[in-house]
């Protein structure tokens, strides 16, 4: 999960350098995504017998590299447009094959039923609203 949030912090960073508002309806889905993505990584650990300050460490530590992401994507978003166009398609792309790769197939082996894609939709949704805001 460390790894997945630092393409989103470089993605903020350089969204700032491209534009305020673009930084900030960044920052707000990645923010959006970020809560669900904190519980599934911290449920089972907890449920799995370990105690809740390290549950809380491990799970912001994961947090981390989003803000290591952020300051690298601010730095190298100075350099020029294509290099800021170049952050914003590798966050992108590392998210996309994630999503696709990873979080959809692990989410229909875990329950069969509808559940997970009206879960994508109420997402997707959810992320189109806060970025025209």
């Amino acid at each position: 999960m460390a790894l997945h949030n630092f393409p989103e912090g470089l993605a903020i960073g350089s969204g700032f350098d491209a534009s305020t508002t673009l930084g900030f309806s960044l920052a707000i889905a990645i923010l959006l995504h970020d809560i669900p993505e904190g519980i599934s990584m911290s449920l089972p650990m907890k449920q799995g017998g370990m105690s809740s300050q390290k549950v809380l460490i491990y799970t912001v530590l994961s947090g981390v590299t989003t803000g290591v992401g952020a300051f690298f994507g601010a730095i190298v978003g100075k350099v020029s447009i294509e290099v800021i166009c170049v952050c914003l398609s590798f966050a992108a792309g590392a998210m996309l094959y994630i999503v696709t790769g990873e979080l959809v197939p692990e989410s229909k082996k875990i329950y069969k039923g509808r559940l997970g894609s009206i879960g994508n939709i109420i997402g997707f949704i959810v992320g189109v609203v806060a970025v025209m805001f």
